[in-house]
């Protein structure tokens, strides 16, 4: 087994505490509230009805097409339908709007600089890819939990273009770093993104299994991690016996 120089981690739920639907009405209502406020549209209600059927088809395209479709995708076609401006001024407001709850409520997960920077301490390479609607919102959450600071690069589906399991997304990466896939692992909480990307391009992978993926049983059968966490401070230890294997 290569020894290990390089991890990379997935953000949401690995990092930072699950989100589910809800989260995505109260943005969407947040938008709403914002073109009622902002640009006097009346119907705020029914704009974030749209929005939210817009973004749950954007959902669906991402996973099926591999390429990320971005939240302002969503948002210029819901405005275009309620005849409000989708001038890139105007969308770059509404994006802020949009996400502005999510990075209020974002938590991180307990142990997460500790083991950090006890990966930091083995002297390895700590990247980040996370599938996102948005690379902007990304950086803002890490930056906002002090974890920026700790990856290079920090990758996102809406930076990139496509999102995991893309094998490009992970490539990148490992290119960028000059490294052989098995000398990488992949962090992160999803069977079908994480660990059956980490797999098609050859790299090990830990599935943190802290708030458990609703998705993850439709993939049960077909994709296996290398190991399995409940806690990310079970990581650095066994990565450091991967290293000093």
């Amino acid at each position: 087994m290569a020894v290990v120089r390089g991890v990379i981690f997935d953000l949401g739920s690995t990092l930072i505490r699950r989100t589910g639907l809800e989260l995505e009405n109260a943005k969407c209502a947040a938008l709403a509230t914002w073109a009622v406020s902002a640009l006097g549209y009346p119907d705020g209600a029914a704009l974030g009805v749209r929005l939210l059927e817009i973004r749950l088809e954007g959902w669906r395209r991402a996973e099926a097409e591999l390429v990320e479709y971005h939240a302002t995708w969503a948002i210029a076609r819901a405005f275009t339908e309620a005849g409000l401006p989708t001038d890139a001024a105007t969308l770059a407001r509404a994006d802020a709007a949009f996400f502005r709850p999510e990075v209020r409520i974002s938590r991180l997960y307990p142990w997460v600089h500790e083991s950090l920077d006890a990966l930091v301490a083995m002297d390895l390479r700590l990247g980040m890819i996370s599938n996102a609607t948005s690379h902007q919102l990304v950086v803002e959450i890490a930056q906002t939990h002090d974890i920026a600071r700790y990856f290079d690069p920090l990758v996102s589906s809406a930076g990139f273009g496509h999102p995991k399991p893309h094998e490009g997304i992970f490539t990148h990466v490992l290119e960028a770093w000059g490294l052989p896939a098995g000398q990488a692992v992949m962090v992160g909480d999803t069977l079908g993104a994480d660990i059956l990307g980490a797999d098609r391009v050859g790299m090990r992978s830990i599935l943190v299994d802290v708030e458990p993926n609703p998705d993850n049983p439709r993939y049960a059968d077909r994709v296996r991690p290398t190991v399995r966490v409940t806690s990310l401070r079970e990581i650095a230890p066994i990565i450091e016996r991967w290293t000093n294997a």
